[in-house]
């Protein structure tokens, strides 16, 4: 029942939703940071770099949720088992995107580090602010594959019963 709760398709739109609205947020302030508002000053680069931080770590841990998704709902109880296939698909396609998560997150991750190391490890002086917003674009490419995963699985039917457009629009030949 609590993986049911959890992992099921419309559960799992909800998640990314939620993760959805402060990566939006995140992403705005970080732009302002680094090419707005902030401009100029130090603690707007450091400020940036912890919020790309941030979301990249949750775009990590759901991504490995998401990745794991057959694997997590076996150790709360297991998902209900009237549609093995159902089931098999549905844990492909949060798999694959699961996937996708965790390398941009663990990207976004990366290039925020680099400014973080010592200059004399890896000289990122002066060309901060392109760097993050490197990373950025990582967590831009993250919140274009939740979009992309909540639209998927708002259509998702199971294997071979995805809709085509013209039956999703009601202009099938009847």
């Amino acid at each position: 029942m609590l993986a049911t709760m959890l992992l099921s398709r419309w559960s799992i739109v909800a998640f990314n939703v939620v993760i959805l609205m402060p990566l939006t947020l995140a992403l705005y302030e970080v732009a302002s940071l680094l090419w707005g508002a902030g401009f100029g000053h130090h603690e707007a680069i450091q400020e940036a770099g912890h919020i790309i931080e941030g979301m990249g770590v949750i775009l990590i841990g759901w991504g490995v949720v998401l990745e794991e998704r057959a694997g997590v709902s076996h150790l709360l109880g297991g998902l209900p088992t009237e549609e093995p296939d159902y089931e098999a698909a549905l844990d492909a396609l949060c798999h694959h995107v699961g996937l996708a998560l965790l390398v941009l997150g663990l990207m976004a991750e990366i290039f925020v580090q680099c400014v973080e190391v010592p200059d004399h490890i890896i000289h990122t002086d002066g060309i901060e602010r392109v760097v993050l917003t490197g990373s950025a674009a990582f967590l831009v490419l993250g919140l274009a594959t939740l979009v992309r995963h909540v639209i998927g699985l708002a259509l998702f039917r199971g294997p071979g019963r995805i809709p085509t457009a013209a039956a999703a629009s009601g202009a099938g030949g009847h």
